[in-house]
Order: C-alpha cells, then sequence, then structure tokens
C-alpha cells in the first residue's frame, strides 16, 4: 500500500508578517502568560496589510501553489483570522491555529505542532514566511526554509 504524495505548500504567519503589529504597543498582550485575546483582536481587526508579504503571497497563489496560513492566534478566534484575511483579499488554502489546550505554550513550540499537524493532513511546507526570531529559528530547526520579513527580536 502506498501513501497518497504529500501537497508542497508555502506557510504564512500573520501578525507582523501580513498583518502589521507593534510589538511594543501590543505585544504584551498576547506574549505574557496571560492572554487577552479580546483587546489584541480588537486592536488587530483594522490592522493594515504589509503590501510587499501580500503581493509576494498572492504571485505565489498565481503560479499554483498551495498557501497555509500559520499563527499563534487562538482557534477560537479563527473566524475573526479568516475574515481579516478574506478583506484583504488573501488567497489560502488552510489555516493552522493554536490549539485550544496551548494557550500557556510559546509560538515555537505552537508552530512547531502546527507543522505537526499540517504533514499529518498531507501537506509539505518547503517554504516558510515569518516575522518572530523565536519562531524564525524554530522553523529552521524542523529543516524548512524560513524567510524572515521583519526585525522579530521579542
Amino acid at each position: 500500500m502506498t501513501s497518497a504524495p504529500l501537497t508542497p505548500c508555502v506557510v504564512f504567519d500573520v501578525d507582523g508578517t501580513l498583518a502589521e503589529f507593534d510589538a511594543a504597543k501590543l505585544g504584551h498582550l498576547v506574549h505574557g502568560v496571560e492572554k487577552q485575546w479580546d483587546a489584541f483582536h480588537m486592536a488587530m481587526a483594522d490592522a493594515p496589510l504589509i503590501a510587499p508579504i501580500a503581493k509576494l503571497m498572492r504571485r505565489l497563489k498565481q503560479s499554483g501553489e498551495t498557501i497555509v496560513i500559520c499563527s499563534g492566534r487562538p482557534d477560537g478566534w479563527a473566524e475573526h483570522t479568516i475574515a481579516w484575511l478574506h478583506k484583504h483579499d488573501l488567497p489560502f488554502d488552510g489555516v493552522y491555529l493554536r490549539a485550544k489546550d496551548q494557550d500557556a505554550a510559546s509560538d515555537p513550540d505552537v508552530k512547531r505542532q502546527a507543522l505537526a499537524q499540517m504533514q499529518a493532513d498531507g501537506l509539505a511546507p518547503w517554504l516558510v514566511v515569518d516575522d518572530r526570531s523565536s519562531v524564525v529559528d524554530a522553523w529552521r530547526a524542523e529543516g524548512l526554509a524560513c524567510l524572515q520579513c521583519a526585525p522579530g527580536d521579542f
């Protein structure tokens, strides 16, 4: 019995990668042990699009790539995240968010778990675009090429 071939994909983060995110102003809402998701999502609902990364995403999709969103945002906020992506006409084929039991997990751990789920779902990421240095390091430690699109030492 042979298993189906994995689908190559490109993975994009949201906050700080596709959506402008002021870590100095908003980071305290989501980078501490106590997450303040309501306040964070209220602030990010109107976050401006980071145009060069959106352009890259659209061009990759136009060339036939499968596009996957992977964010540290909680799964319970998927509707808000998807609404923001649609508002900005961003193409994507799947969304992976922080699982309900991962609120206290670090962003690198959340992304590693999401990668395992992507692979279980038949996806084979070959490129990742992310901003946070610790997460970029985690993707690279998993053997993936990761383009760091902004300074991310927070």
